[in-house]
């Protein structure tokens, strides 16, 4: 793809965050490398690695200007080594990427193409992914390139894994929270939807890797920490989506309160409940209020949105 029509280029920050994955992390950068786009500043931000990862890091800069390797003090999980490579940030457009994950070909030209043509209309662009377990696009809810809506994101319309390039100055002073265990990557895209309109590219530009170590990170279910994230997007834009898509709220509010029934906060289920009732009627309130009726480690981990924080 020729960008040469463009003019100048903007310079794109690629956000590699990273910790005691030294198996995959080669792979991760060499598919960084490979891209075609010629205006790159990467930065790997390692979160107070144990094992070769910093070092191989180090290794990579000494041969390339354009990476910069920063390390935590301390370990600060996801959140807090994501805030660290943002704060290192000085790109016009920001792509962040786990270090098991991997960039195919091209994919930064085609989405600063799809940002450029339209002449910056879209501070946002995303894509699809490729799931590694079993070949499918790991982003449901759109399936064709177009502009996304505000109220398609706030209503829970687009699920799964997409990766995104960003206008860094979206950003602003707005960090992840840190305070969230799970979860807290859905809040800010959120945040940053409500500043900018969104392009969609229907084609998979990100391997999404699904591996032991992931699923794990995922079977150690802690329904008290993840109903933090669900309190936090129920506060988020109340008002606008109880006015659009109330059904959406209401299903929220409810699986909050199998998640503080599960962690053996009777109280705070109940009041979910009925927040969710008073919302919209639905049947997830109603099943949550069967659920109350039993002991709560007879109810199943719930299946429910939650992105996997590698």
């Amino acid at each position: 793809m020729d960008l040469s029509t463009y003019g100048n280029l903007p310079k794109v920050s690629i956000i590699l965050t990273t910790f005691n994955r030294e198996y995959f992390f080669t792979e991760a950068i060499e598919s960084i490398l490979e891209q075609d786009y010629p205006n790159l500043e990467i930065i790997i931000s390692d979160d107070n690695s144990s094992d070769n990862t910093f070092a191989f890091a180090c290794e990579y800069a000494k041969d390339n200007p354009s990476i910069k390797v920063i390390s935590n003090a301390h370990t600060k999980g996801s959140a807090g080594n994501r805030n660290n490579g943002l704060d290192y940030a000085s790109g016009d457009l920001v792509l962040l990427l786990d270090d098991d994950d991997l960039l195919f070909k091209e994919s930064i030209t085609q989405m600063v193409e799809i940002y450029l043509r339209f002449q910056k209309k879209y501070g946002i662009i995303i894509a699809n992914c490729t799931r590694s377990d079993d070949g499918y696009l790991s982003g449901k809810g759109i399936d064709e390139t177009r502009e996304v809506s505000f109220q398609e994101i706030l209503c829970g319309q687009l699920q799964g894994e997409f990766i995104t390039l960003f206008e860094r100055k979206l950003l602003g002073t707005r960090r992840f929270n840190e305070d969230l265990k799970r979860g807290n990557i859905g809040l800010l895209w959120l945040r940053l939807h409500k500043g900018s309109p969104c392009y969609y590219l229907h084609r998979p530009l990100k391997f999404y890797r699904i591996h032991a170590e992931s699923l794990t990170q995922n079977l150690k279910y802690q329904p008290l920490e993840m109903v933090k994230n669900y309190e936090q997007d129920i506060l988020l834009f109340y008002k606008e989506r109880k006015a659009c898509c109330p059904k959406h709220l209401a299903k929220l509010c409810a699986i909050a309160a199998l998640l503080y029934h599960q962690g053996g906060n009777r109280k705070k289920a109940i009041k979910k409940i009925l927040q969710s009732l008073s919302i919209y009627p639905n049947f997830y309130a109603i099943q949550a209020c069967i659920y109350l009726l039993l002991p709560s480690h007879f109810l199943p981990k719930l299946k429910i949105r939650q992105r996997i924080e590698k």
